[in-house]
């Protein structure tokens, strides 16, 4: 689920794949010229995309029927939607990876194409056993709740964020650090399909050394350190990010914090590493833990409430 891309795509040449074109009797390749002859040989129109996180994949193009449940146990079909099958992955060797469907405004997004309202709902997503996660589209979707409006530009959702507050202490940040600049760059990302939050650098500076006073640990370069989450950080602040028009999003340490292995690490970095032309601050999906997101693509805003 990726909210700064319209598209699908799945894996089709994987361990444990989800989808086999060739059992699918509505699947046609997208053929680099036409191919509607009698021992014509197709030729797949290949792709190849990055992500800012600097995973990646590449495979073919096609199209396909698909199929989705309604909430009254119906079914609803999109038909010819462009489908993107992938036959290598970069970076991510999760064997449960099986694609991503995005959720931005462009022309091919499912979130376009069905009835222009999304929401979703993620919980603990370190536990692989966790069943509750959501994804609602079109009229049942979840729109309740604290809204902030956003605008789209280069087919990302950008947030106005006004503070960070690490307990009761407001950040020194200046009202214009986040702001997107006249040459269209910096300004704040809500990005679903990003695993770490990404900060301009003076904030995440500031952040960071905040932080650092609080623990009295001894600390790796990116605020990691040997211990457990639930033992070692009791007492520690929530960390809010306050948005446009009064909705905030408030960072427990299960949030703001990832456990890997017997080691834990603050889940914020610099955003300069990203090394992107835009250079936004990016907010990520393990920051959204047990919050339902809403969006309405019409009126262009987007809720969060705490679930």
């Amino acid at each position: 689920m990726d909210t700064s891309s319209d598209i699908l795509w799945i894996m089709c040449n994987h361990v444990g794949l989800l989808f086999d074109p060739s059992k699918s009797s509505t699947f046609s390749p997208l053929c680099k010229t036409p191919c509607g002859f009698k021992g014509c040989k197709c030729d797949p129109i290949p792709f190849n995309i990055s992500y800012v996180d600097k995973s990646s994949t590449s495979g073919t193009f096609g199209s396909d029927t698909v199929v989705f449940e309604t909430t009254d146990e119906g079914h609803s079909q999109i038909f010819d939607v462009l489908v993107r099958c992938g036959h290598n992955i970069g970076f991510n060797t999760d064997p449960g990876y099986n694609g991503i469907r995005g959720l931005n405004n462009g022309p091919n997004s499912l979130a376009t194409k069905i009835g222009q309202k999304f929401s979703y709902c993620v919980g603990n997503l370190a536990d692989p056993y966790y069943n509750y996660n959501q994804l609602i589209l079109c009229e049942g979707a979840d729109l309740e709740g604290y809204s902030t409006p956003f605008e789209v530009h280069h087919g990302f959702y950008y947030v106005t964020l006004k503070g960070i507050i690490v307990g009761e202490k407001r950040l020194d940040i200046a009202p214009i650090t986040f702001e997107i600049k006249g040459n269209n760059t910096g300004g704040v990302i809500r990005d679903s399909g990003t695993t770490i939050t990404y900060l301009v650098d003076s904030v995440h500076k500031l952040l960071y050394n905040e932080v650092r006073n609080l623990l009295s640990w001894s600390f790796r370069q990116k605020l990691c350190h040997y211990g457990i989450i639930s033992r070692d950080l009791v007492g520690f602040p929530v960390v809010t990010f306050h948005f446009a028009d009064g909705a905030d999003l408030a960072l427990d340490t299960g949030s703001f914090f990832n456990q890997l292995n017997s080691i834990l690490c603050m889940t914020v970095s610099p955003a300069s590493i990203l090394n992107t032309t835009i250079s936004p601050s990016v907010i990520e999906l393990l920051a959204q833990q047990s919050y339902n997101v809403g969006y309405d693509l019409v009126n262009q805003f987007c809720l969060l409430p705490k679930n």
